[in-house]
């Protein structure tokens, strides 16, 4: 059951089976059920990197960020995924992200970053955590001087 605070990311087969068209992953554990039985996988499991797609299922405003960030200096810091058990096709995930303390440091060509962790942690139909995901957003103060 849903958290009231979290949102739901479906594991779709046939999703499942376009992203790794689109990374170029020919494992037939991703395109073929069969293959993935006969791998021990409960069905067609998900590519490492395919939880990317759980932010076209959070709602805006959910994803902890500091509202009132200049876009122009937001950069994508880190990524990191971290399985508990395989994802697979068929699962119910639910995520709720939470903010990390953020820290700041000087860059070397001048300006001021300020570093957003964000841990997002997605958890079974039962309430089991299946993945957690941290991103790092980072936030300069100004344009970097050359």
């Amino acid at each position: 059951m849903a958290a009231p605070d979290s949102f739901e990311f479906p594991i779709e087969r046939g999703k499942v089976h376009e992203f790794a068209l689109a990374v170029t992953d020919d494992n037939p554990v991703f395109h073929d059920e069969s293959s993935a039985r006969a791998k021990g996988f409960a069905s067609v499991p998900a590519p490492p990197t395919f939880a990317m797609c759980a932010s076209f299922f959070q709602p805006p405003g959910s994803q902890a960020i500091p509202e009132g960030l200049d876009m122009r200096y937001v950069l994508h810091g880190e990524q990191e995924f971290i399985y508990h058990r395989p994802v697979v096709a068929g699962d119910r995930l639910y995520g709720a992200s939470k903010a990390e303390p953020s820290f700041a440091k000087e860059g070397r060509r001048g300006g001021t970053m300020t570093f957003y962790p964000i841990a997002t942690e997605y958890r079974d139909a039962a309430g089991e955590l299946v993945l957690t995901v941290r991103t790092v957003t980072i936030v300069t103060s100004g344009t970097v001087q050359e």
